[in-house]
Order: structure tokens, then C-alpha cells, then sequence
């Protein structure tokens, strides 16, 4: 099985990039040999703004991954883009700021409502919003969702990068991270945590 044929890895929110970026974990992305789903919405909030922290790391690391990282683009990306072209009233304004408001989660939500994996692994999703399982509950195919210390521990566990969770914990005291926390959602069961 080639790895376009692999069902992805998912980042759902900008915090599992920013925190990977700040651990020099996200090469770690690349070693569970699947394809890496970046919705338009996550990869603008951590891009747009060149003065964030960890965004030139994570702007070269994207263009170093070429064709590994599938960008995808969805009607709630073009949504704010039309958004931010016709800004030019406070009312127009303040629609765009209720929208960009969880529109990277959404974005995602939209992506995984059309997805269909092509084998019978599960598309694992990184987050670390705490509204990305509710978002991700009703999903009609198997996800597994897995906060960045989880995606930590995993690397870790198959020998992707042995430093890992230590240089995960190593950002604790600059980001709050999720517990490690792993979820399976299977559309005919519900979910289970693990």
C-alpha cells in the first residue's frame, strides 16, 4: 500500500502545528508513512500572520513537504476569503469575526463529512481544541482523534522519535496541552476513549 492509499493524518486546529513546531516534532508528522491533511482555514490561522510564533517554521516545513501535505480548500475557506474582500462595512466586519471563530474546526468538520478512506484504517486527527470531539462525533467514517501529547506518546511508542513525549512535556511551561487523550469514533458504534 502506497501512502496516498494510507487514510491521513488530520490536523484539525492550529494548536497541534504550533505546539509540534515549538517541540521540533513536526517531521514526526511525516513518519507514520500517511498522507497529512491541511484544510485552507488551519493553514491560513497559522500562516496568515508571519509574526506569530513558530509560523516561518511551520510556512517552510509545509513547502519542504510538497506533495506529502494535501491542501485542501473548502467552501468555508472560500467563504472568509469573500468575507475579508467585502469587509468594507463595521457590520461586514463583524460577521467575519463571528466566522473566522472556529472556522479552521469547521473547515476540518466539512473535510471529514466527505471523506472516504481507502482502506480500513482510521484517518487519525490531531487536535487540541476542546469542541473538535463534539465536532467530529457524528462522523460517517472511523476517525481516531488523538490530542498532540497523545500523537507525542505515539512517535514515541513506534520508534518515529524516542524524544518525543520528553520534548513535548519540554513545551508545557510556554503551551497548555490537552491531556494524552485518544478517541475512536466508529459511525456504527459511537465513540470510546482510550
Amino acid at each position: 500500500m502506497t501512502l496516498d492509499e494510507r487514510s491521513p493524518v488530520v490536523v484539525a486546529d492550529a494548536g497541534p502545528l504550533i505546539r509540534l513546531a515549538a517541540a521540533g516534532l513536526l517531521g514526526s508528522l511525516r513518519g507514520l508513512n500517511r498522507r497529512i491533511v491541511l484544510v485552507d482555514r488551519v493553514e491560513d490561522e497559522v500562516s496568515a500572520d508571519r509574526t506569530k510564533p513558530f509560523a516561518d517554521e511551520i510556512v517552510a516545513w509545509i513547502e519542504a513537504m510538497g506533495p506529502a501535505i494535501e491542501r485542501v480548500r473548502t467552501v468555508e475557506g472560500y467563504g472568509i476569503a469573500a468575507l475579508r474582500e467585502s469587509a468594507d462595512t463595521p457590520e461586514a466586519a463583524s460577521l467575519l469575526k463571528r466566522r473566522l471563530r472556529d472556522s479552521g474546526e469547521r473547515a476540518i468538520r466539512e473535510f471529514v463529512e466527505g471523506f472516504e478512506p481507502d482502506d480500513a484504517s482510521a484517518a487519525i486527527i490531531l487536535y487540541e481544541d476542546r469542541d473538535a470531539p463534539a465536532l467530529m462525533a457524528a462522523a460517517r467514517v472511523p476517525l481516531t482523534l488523538m490530542t498532540t501529547r497523545r500523537f507525542a506518546r505515539l512517535v514515541n511508542d513506534w520508534g518515529i522519535n524516542v524524544d518525543a513525549v520528553a520534548a513535548i512535556e519540554a513545551i508545557t511551561g510556554r503551551y497548555d496541552l490537552k491531556p494524552s487523550t485518544m478517541i475512536e469514533i466508529e459511525p456504527a458504534s459511537g465513540s470510546s476513549a482510550k
